[in-house]
């Protein structure tokens, strides 16, 4: 990241700053005023407890009120999430930009290239197609890593597939999708919210299951089927 935009970024994270001290002591002072009249450990508990809410709007939220009016975002600097907790580091970001974790983005399908001995008797084998629930489809020739954002597959010929995910249940590198001589398997990566096939139990993680073509794979709130497809009638 250049200099200009990073000193641009804490300028208006002091500005942010300044309009949420402001506010606190705004709604501090009326909550204390408004209190008054029922006693003062009724206004004291009301002005702390308007102080209380504006921190973990803040502090754990990664909101408030100058994030909103400088179009800012606090997020973890760990995960990149929203922050959900006090004493750990924390980064402020532009909304919208490449670092929100709420930003939608397009990302490029990325296809995974053919085994350099492919034999003519293969051409006649399946291969994959990914649809998932919101219509947007991917073609797979051997095997696909999918996740929130995949990234140095540990074998090239897999497809890195990237799902938007703006509820968070999906992990960076969530399954694994391949296809064997057999059929297809899937392998759970160790998501934290897990695998499941056509509402099925959670997938044991790091071992690949058997499933059948046509099943719907559940990551988290998203769904994919596994379409089969053959190379000789589809692939041009």
């Amino acid at each position: 990241m250049s200099p200009a935009p990073v000193a641009s970024h804490r300028a208006a994270s002091l500005v942010s700053l300044g309009i949420d001290v402001l506010m606190t002591v705004a709604a501090a002072t009326l909550a204390l005023t408004v209190g008054r009249s029922a006693g003062p450990l009724w206004a004291l508990v009301a002005g702390l407890g308007t102080v209380a809410a504006l921190v973990v709007w803040r502090g754990v939220l990664g909101g408030s009120v100058g994030h909103s009016i400088m179009h800012l975002r606090g997020i973890d600097a760990l995960s990149g999430l929203p922050s959900f907790r006090f004493g750990g580091p924390r980064l402020t970001v532009p909304r919208g930009s490449d670092e929100d974790p709420f930003a939608l983005r397009a990302r490029p399908t990325v296809l995974a290239a053919p085994a350099p001995d492919l034999r003519p008797s293969d051409q006649g084998r399946s291969y994959l197609r990914l649809v998932v629930d919101d219509g947007t489809t991917h073609t797979v020739q051997h095997a696909a890593l999918i996740g929130r954002d995949p990234t140095v597959p540990l074998d090239p010929r897999q497809a890195l597939v990237a799902i938007p995910d703006l509820t968070r249940t999906i992990a960076k590198a969530h399954v694994l999708v391949e296809i064997t001589p057999k059929g297809l398997t899937v392998t759970d990566l160790g998501s934290p919210t897990g695998t499941r096939i056509d509402q099925g139990p959670r997938l044991v993680p790091h071992t690949a299951t058997p499933v059948r073509w046509g099943a719907a794979v559940l990551l988290g709130e998203r769904s994919i089927v596994l379409e089969q497809r053959r190379r000789t009638a589809d692939l041009r």
